[in-house]
């Protein structure tokens, strides 16, 4: 029997800890994961989904423009409305959908789960029918710890096409600092990580003299005030913003400066914290109550304030 995995929405931070997720499973019970391509992952095949298997990457990350094809967007959501459709109407097969009613697409047709999902559970579903999931929140960490370097290899793999491995920066020594503000300002229970700017220069500026660092590369999903790059700059820190030197190549630099840094430090981002996953053990939070927060990456699922958009 096997495991359709349709939907689990967000971005492509959110989709790559989906797949790390899928691939445990994958590799440690005896039934076939198959994913449907969404707007970043999608099968090299050409095919609306792919299989999940050891000893084969048959998928790639999206090229960026197709995400802004209409068209191509409603195509899959149409398409995901369909398959669990068919799965719930056909005697063999059946249909889930797991998580808050707000982290899966609408018009679904399927079982609810809710939030008590287990592995365990899924897992004898998928041995008795061949069943389709959507929503968030299937996760297997003891599993991903286990396979984690294969799960790691696999999606450097899909991910080959953006040549990180090509990148040779002349000044490694650096820190990466993902500002992850706008989302968060909207939904009150990522408030935790919702830091002003006065905390990040505190914990940049106290991660930097720990790690005898003076160069930061800054990612930020809003115009960086002066003044938060002055008081960095004061401590002789300095700053770059890749974005500004090569517009509309976010993704490519992103993988670039994250896979060679030195340290990491970010507020919970789900891309941030995904991609560090396969280059680095551990990131750095800011914190309101010290000077910042060190948290393993195979813990994080578990350490506050991580957890409220990793486990």
């Amino acid at each position: 029997m096997s495991l359709l995995f349709s939907s689990g929405g967000g971005r492509l931070g959110n989709q790559i800890l989906n797949l790390i997720h899928l691939k445990a499973i994958a590799f440690e019970y005896k039934i076939k994961v198959k994913k449907v391509n969404d707007l970043y992952i999608r099968s090299k095949k050409f095919g609306l989904t792919f299989n999940i298997k050891k000893n084969i990457v048959n998928w790639e990350c999206e090229n960026e423009n197709l995400k802004k094809i209409i068209l191509y967007k409603f195509f899959l959501k149409a398409y995901v409305i369909w398959i669990h459709f068919y799965y719930y109407f056909h005697p063999c097969k059946k249909s889930y959908i797991i998580g808050e009613e707000n982290n899966y697409p609408k018009f679904l047709l399927g079982n609810y789960l809710g939030n008590k999902l287990t592995i365990s559970q899924i897992i004898e579903k998928s041995i008795r029918n061949n069943i389709v999931l959507s929503g968030w929140g299937l996760r297997d960490w003891e599993n991903v710890i286990k396979h984690k370097k294969l799960i790691i290899e696999q999606i450097l793999k899909g991910f080959d096409k953006y040549s990180f491995k090509k990148y040779s920066l002349n000044e490694k020594n650096y820190l990466f600092v993902h500002i992850r503000r706008t989302d968060f300002l909207f939904v009150n229970k990522l408030k935790e990580i919702n830091f002003s700017y006065e905390i990040w220069s505190k914990s940049i500026i106290a991660i930097c003299k720990k790690f005898n660092l003076i160069k930061v590369a800054l990612f930020c999903d809003e115009e960086v005030p002066n003044s938060f790059l002055e008081i960095l700059e004061n401590y002789g820190i300095e700053v770059t913003i890749p974005e500004e030197f090569q517009k509309n190549n976010f993704l490519n630099l992103y993988i670039k400066y994250i896979s060679y840094a030195s340290k990491v430090m970010c507020n919970a981002s789900t891309l941030a914290l995904s991609l560090s996953f396969l280059f680095h053990e551990k990131i750095y939070l800011p914190s309101n109550k010290n000077h910042f927060q060190e948290v393993d990456l195979k813990d994080a699922h578990n350490s506050f304030p991580t957890c409220l958009n990793w486990k």
